[in-house]
């Protein structure tokens, strides 16, 4: 069965706290949408000033959700609840051991009318020493043609 691609807007908030500082950063794209039974997918692409051109693919199963992010970095996230992960994180400045320690996640789909949304709420400790509350929101919404 062949996936078909909606186009959409994204829209992806996070906030990052360490110790009592909290850091908030939001990102916009456009991008696609695609689901088949129980898997979904969205892809964007990012641009930055830093690193250039970032290609982003977030797939969700189930209990599971994988961000997959190539281009000016790469890094693999993988998030299931109550299961510690880990991957590698490669960036222009240097390599880091990421474990992701995922506390609670919700997807709402995208319907008729109504945006998709994905919430994370995760623990990351980098090299094994400084870890860092993280919370994700990605709401996704179908492009309007008027």
């Amino acid at each position: 069965m062949r996936q078909t691609k909606i186009p959409v807007w994204i829209e992806m908030n996070t906030a990052i706290t360490e110790e009592d500082d909290t850091e908030y950063t939001t990102l916009r794209a456009a991008g696609t949408y695609s689901a088949n039974g129980g898997l979904t997918v969205v892809h964007f692409t990012e641009e930055s000033e830093e690193v250039g051109e970032t290609k982003t693919l977030i797939t969700i199963i189930a209990d599971k959700v994988s961000i997959k992010r190539s281009g000016g970095f790469e890094m693999k996230q993988v998030f299931i609840k109550n299961q510690p992960t880990e991957n590698v994180y490669r960036h222009p400045y240097g390599t880091m051991h990421m474990e992701t320690s995922t506390h609670a996640m919700t997807f709402s789909p995208l319907a008729t009318g109504s945006p998709a949304e994905l919430t994370i709420s995760y623990t990351v400790t980098l090299n094994q020493a400084q870890s860092r509350r993280h919370a994700l929101t990605l709401r996704v919404q179908e492009e309007s043609n008027g």
